[in-house]
């Protein structure tokens, strides 16, 4: 039967499309050559030479062999795999599926047969498909940008994350959350052995200025008082930064000082003394702070001045009377985080310094080896000087010959170094708000030049940027006691310019072949080294209180839109999970203590390390009583009274020993990965001797201990806990790539950490099983045994 349109006879199926796709790709073309019929076998090989000469004979069959090749890989890839597939993933890209001109010239013949033919030619662009945005005009399309700022603050190297990043509006500004490629692993890699670039320049600076004793008055109210005194020699010269935590001072006798959080203090250089006059001169601090905790740090600042009298509420100077200025330095610094053994390699392309550098500036700089890394200095030494425009050098070009180390030639801090005034005079740093030449500008100045991809020279009129370059070190605040190896610890740099040079500067970080890491590649980093991240380690700040309020937003919603039967029945998990997106310490710590008269609410606080061994040692050493008598009310006070003759900054009343958190290290006794918002759970009794055996012959490699809940009947570590033994939260826990197994970080009321220490001394516990506990991640039902160690 004929067909009733011509176009139905040329029609072909999705098999017949198939088929011949498959044939086209194992066919072998062959050379055009004009041969003779029968060709040598019809002539009974009369002619041929009696040898072959291997070579002339390869040479002249070079297309046929060449052929055969790429048909043999054809015809293997043909079912398989596409072309653009074939690409490594950094290469990739979606339209390359679709459009074959984007796909490299080797691999466009191939694409010609998995491409429909109406999806290789592009579509042509009309003026209604480029949409509105494109028809605005420069100051339109300015404004537009403002618009979407009005709720949230951009960084100046937004645009450049945005195309590249996934984004996410956190602590009031839109930040970079993750890299879109599905690079994690590569990504921690850079941040030990390579280099990964973080823009912090969301963190805020707090500039106090006075006397040097009216300062340090007013840092001893606001700072941690059980570590080192930031007015010490080796940080108020200002040759070293220094990382301590913030609390908030009270004038109320009945109240406790409250943590606001960590943050970084960085004096400036003293002057020289002056001959002529003997007042004591104007000394000037930064805070740098994590945005969630600027206001609180700023009302703690004036809090610890007024106490003093040192400041009145105007934070102005009165009249002949020395006093305090503070002032919040919004939009004047940008920071920047390269992180790795390479980031000093990257450090010294980009920034270049200028030649009226200090002679042991200079010296310093040169001295600082790219095949060391940041490790080889000291730790948190500062270096400050002047640098050109990083545009005159672009593309920065990275010394690849470093020179070998010598173990004499040693780098110490030192005021020459790190002084830099300019960076600290507000008119430079007005001045620098706005390059003085454009990008434009320069590509000009730079087509002129006699020899093409030479740099360019600086010259007088052009910029001079001040910058402070601060060593940064990422490892644990106390050192582990276990017997296995601790993780290494990250070193890096941390980038302190003028605003208005972000793009400038990390568009050379970019091409100095480091990796671009969010806020998520900055928290694994703080894991992996075994150091504290802000703010989702410290419960009882409120910055912790907001983080966990927009985890619970994110999670729920995304829990509420999967189908019942493709999320967890929390009701149903481990006999209830009571706060499956939340730490909710406060009522682990409310529930933990023995029937007494409780408080209408805890308010949960971290009792520092140095009180925590101090009353453990006190605990421990008294043979007459345990931490777990009856005397509830008697111990409180008992104790509170100890941290009193032991302490000289106690709190003020009892109840700080009922609310105490302490942060503990969770390492599993085996196998599994504690996550986070995990449960612990206590240990006691004929639990605690079962298991301490189980988990004794597994370390010894005599036995093998299996979790609660994974095998059946004797097979499991002791019998499930209930929900009332619930002692403790995770609020970090996952995979750690530098350990080669998973740990986390969580809290449990110092009650219950004073009667495990007791406990172990009682029963002569030896080191590997002291401490032991259960914990369970929120989402499963299986139980197994952790030791913990104090952070």
């Amino acid at each position: 039967m004929a067909p009733k349109r011509p176009s139905d006879a040329v029609q072909q199926s999705g098999a017949d499309k198939k088929r011949a796709k498959m044939r086209d790709s194992r066919t072998i073309p062959v050379a055009g050559q004009q041969g003779r019929s029968g060709g040598s076998a019809g002539r009974g090989n009369n002619g041929l030479p009696p040898t072959i000469d291997v070579d002339k004979f390869a040479q002249a069959r070079t297309f046929e062999i060449s052929a055969m090749q790429r048909s043999m890989k054809a015809a293997k890839e043909a079912g398989t795999q596409r072309a653009f597939q074939s690409l490594p993933r950094h290469l990739r890209r979606r339209a390359a599926s679709h459009n074959i001109r984007r796909l490299p010239t080797r691999l466009r013949s191939r694409a010609r047969f998995e491409v429909p033919k109406d999806a290789a030619k592009p579509k042509k662009k009309t003026r209604k498909m480029l949409g509105t945005k494109k028809k605005l005009k420069g100051s339109e399309k300015r404004d537009l940008l403002l618009r979407r700022q009005r709720h949230k603050i951009w960084l100046e190297t937004h645009i450049w994350h945005a195309k590249r990043m996934h984004m996410t509006n956190i602590w009031g500004h839109r930040l970079a959350e993750k890299p879109t490629e599905k690079a994690f692993r590569s990504s921690y890699r850079a941040s030990v052995h390579g280099a990964l670039v973080h823009d912090a320049s969301y963190f805020q600076y707090i500039e106090l200025s006075g006397t040097f004793d009216l300062l340090s008055k007013v840092l001893v109210k606001i700072c941690d008082p059980y570590a080192p005194s930031p007015s010490s020699k080796r940080y108020s010269f200002g040759t070293r930064e220094y990382t301590t935590n913030l609390y908030n001072p009270t004038t109320s006798s009945s109240a406790r000082p409250t943590l606001i959080g960590p943050a970084t203090i960085i004096w400036d250089v003293p002057p020289p003394p002056s001959p002529s006059t003997t007042e004591e001169p104007i000394r000037r601090l930064l805070l740098r702070l994590h945005p969630t905790i600027n206001k609180p740090a700023l009302v703690s600042i004036i809090t610890g001045a007024v106490i003093h009298d040192l400041v009145d509420s105007q934070l102005a100077p009165g009249p002949g009377v020395p006093r305090i200025a503070c002032k919040t330095l919004e939009n004047e610094f940008l920071t920047f985080e390269i992180t790795g053994k390479r980031a000093t390699e990257v450090v010294k392309a980009v920034l270049k310094p200028v030649l009226k550098t200090d002679q042991k500036t200079k010296e310093a700089w040169r001295k600082l080896s790219s095949a060391a890394g940041p490790g080889s200095v000291p730790s948190g030494m500062v270096y400050g000087f002047e640098i050109y425009d990083p545009r005159l050098s672009f593309p920065p070009k990275l010394d690849k010959s470093a020179p070998p180390i010598d173990p004499n030639d040693l780098l110490a801090p030192s005021t020459e170094i790190a002084d830099v005034p300019s960076f600290w005079d507000p008119k430079v740093r007005q001045s620098l708000k706005k390059p003085r030449f454009t990008k434009k500008e320069l590509d000009e100045r730079r087509s002129k030049l006699l020899i093409p991809g030479t740099r360019l020279p600086a010259l007088d009129h052009d910029d001079r940027i001040p910058i402070l370059l601060t060593q940064r070190t990422l490892t644990p605040s106390i050192p582990s006691t276990s017997t296995a190896p601790p993780p290494p610890p990250m070193h890096g740099w941390t980038l302190t310019i003028p605003s208005g040079w972000g793009m400038a500067i990390f568009n050379s970080l970019v091409f100095s072949s480091s990796r671009i890491g969010g806020l998520r590649e900055r928290f694994q980093q703080s894991y992996e080294s075994g150091a504290l991240s802000f703010p989702s380690d410290f419960p009882g700040t409120r910055a912790f209180e907001e983080w966990e309020a927009r985890r619970e937003s994110v999670e729920k919603g995304y829990y509420d839109r999967k189908p019942p039967a493709k999320r967890c029945n929390w009701a149903k998990v481990a006999e209830g999970t009571k706060y499956p997106w939340r730490a909710e310490m406060s009522e682990i710590v409310k529930d933990l203590w023995p029937p007494m008269e409780q408080p209408p609410k805890v308010n949960e606080w971290i009792v520092p390390p140095r009180v925590v061994d101090g009353l453990e040692a006190l605990v421990v050493g008294r043979k007459d009583r345990k931490i777990g008598n009856e005397a509830t009310e008697k111990l409180v006070q008992e104790l509170f009274e100890l941290w009193k003759g032991e302490s000289a900054d106690p709190p003020s009343s009892a109840t700080a020993v009922r609310e105490g958190l302490v942060r503990v290290r969770v390492t599993p006794c085996g196998k599994g990965t504690p996550k986070t918002l995990g449960l612990l759970y206590r240990l006691d009794g004929e639990r605690l001797e079962t298991v301490k055996g189980k988990v004794g012959k597994e370390m010894r490699g005599k036995g093998k201990a299996i979790a609660t809940g994974e095998g059946e009947g004797a097979e499991d570590l002791c019998e499930p806990p209930k929900k009332e033994d619930v002692i403790g939260r995770i609020t970090t826990g996952a995979y750690s790539l530098a350990r080669g197994e998973g740990y986390a970080v969580g809290f449990l009321s110092l009650y219950t950490y004073l009667q495990f220490a007791e406990r172990d001394l009682r029963e002569s516990a030896p080191a590997p099983v002291q401490k032991l506990v259960l914990f369970r991640n929120r989402d499963g039902e299986v139980y197994r045994a952790a030791t913990l160690e104090m952070m």
